[in-house]
C-alpha cells in the first residue's frame, strides 16, 4: 500500500487555520505537518505546559517507531516509518496489503523541543476556536470529545467519503488519524485506542 493512497485530503497548519474551509476545497492541503510562520508563542496562550515543552527531548527515531500498536480498530499494522519532515512517525493500517482496501494512516509529530513546540502552539490555539463549516465535499467541525478538543473532517471524493481527526495527546504530540473507505465511528474508536497508548511524557 503506498502513501499516495490515503492522500485524500490532509490538514495544513500555519499561524492562521488547521484546514482552509474557507477557500476551494481544491486549495486545501494534503499532509497533515505542513506548518509555516507558526504564531509566537505566549505563556497567556497555552500556559505553563508549553514552556515545559519547549524544554523537553525529543525522542529517538527508534523510540518513535516504536511507538505504534499493532493493532488498530482490527486494522493490522502494515507498515511505519519516520516523519520526513518533523519528529515524529506516520504509520499505516490495513486487513491486507492492496491498494483498494479499507484503512487508517496515522500521523504523529512530537512538539517537544525548539522548535517544535511551536507547532504544538499552533495546534493548541486552533483547536481552542469552536468551528462549524461545510462545503458541497467536506464538513469540519472543532469540538470537545471525550475530554479532548478534536478537529474532524469529512470529505466525499469520488462518490466515497473519507474522514479525520486530529488532536493533541499529552499536551504533546500532534495526532492525525485518517480513515481509507472507513467509517467515522472507527476513526473515534481508534482515537480512543489511541488515548490508553502510552506515549511518553
Amino acid at each position: 500500500m503506498k502513501i499516495s493512497h490515503f492522500k485524500y485530503f490532509f490538514i495544513g497548519l500555519s499561524a492562521c487555520s488547521i484546514i482552509a474551509c474557507t477557500s476551494a476545497p481544491s486549495e486545501q492541503s494534503e499532509t497533515v505537518a505542513e506548518i509555516s510562520s507558526p504564531e509566537k508563542t505566549t505563556e497567556s496562550s497555552t500556559g505553563s505546559w508549553l514552556m515545559a515543552l519547549m524544554d523537553k527531548d525529543p525522542l529517538s527515531e527508534a523510540a518513535y517507531l516504536a511507538l505504534p500498536p499493532d493493532q488498530l480498530q482490527g486494522f493490522s499494522l502494515l507498515s511505519k516509518e519516520p516523519h520526513p519532515s518533523l519528529n515524529g512517525f506516520i504509520a499505516f493500517y490495513a486487513a491486507k496489503d492492496g491498494s483498494d482496501q479499507p484503512g487508517i494512516r496515522l500521523e504523529v509529530i512530537d512538539g517537544a523541543g525548539n522548535p517544535h513546540f511551536q507547532h504544538a502552539n499552533a495546534v493548541y490555539n486552533l483547536l481552542e476556536k469552536k468551528r462549524n463549516e461545510s462545503g458541497d465535499d467536506f464538513e469540519s467541525e472543532v469540538k470537545d470529545h471525550k475530554g479532548e478538543r478534536v478537529l474532524v473532517v469529512s470529505k466525499t471524493k469520488n462518490g466515497q467519503q473519507s474522514h479525520q481527526l486530529e488532536y493533541l495527546q499529552n499536551q504533546r504530540y500532534h495526532l492525525g488519524i485518517i480513515g481509507n473507505q472507513v467509517g467515522l465511528d472507527q476513526i473515534y474508536g481508534a482515537f480512543e485506542e489511541l488515548q490508553s497508548q502510552p506515549f511518553p511524557r
